[in-house]
């Protein structure tokens, strides 16, 4: 019987909170290079809204905040193409919220939200 040898996972950087993403992605440096954004759907419990494929400068508290608003957000943190595996290097998936009361949703948010339920609409 033959077992299938793992790499091992990189370490994920020490941090104070679980979910700074600013923190986090500092922790990470240069290895990050890409993260895949998410925004929860308002009023669901597990209805995701795929934001886009950001690089990390592009991704932190203030910027998400003025760019999205507020909600909660997940972000998956992906490192360099691996060629034999085709996809990136996997470190984590962090959730992280940003109050609404100080960012109010923003347009491109409302026009992604729409775009998302009439896809999720012509699907059925």
């Amino acid at each position: 019987m033959s077992t299938k040898s793992q790499k091992p996972k990189p370490s994920r950087p020490p941090r104070q909170s679980a979910d700074d993403i600013d923190e986090i992605l500092a922790g990470y440096g240069s290895r990050a290079q890409i993260v895949q954004l998410w925004r929860r759907l308002e009023g669901t419990p597990d209805r995701w809204i795929h934001l886009g494929r950001l690089s990390p400068s592009e991704v932190g508290f203030d910027i998400v905040a003025r760019r999205f608003g507020g909600g909660r957000y997940r972000a998956k943190i992906l490192g360099r193409w691996d060629r034999v595996k085709r996809r990136e290097e996997y470190f984590e998936q962090v959730h992280f919220g940003i109050a609404k009361e100080g960012w109010p949703i923003t347009d491109e948010t409302r026009a992604r939200i729409a775009a998302h339920l009439a896809s999720a609409e012509s699907a059925f």
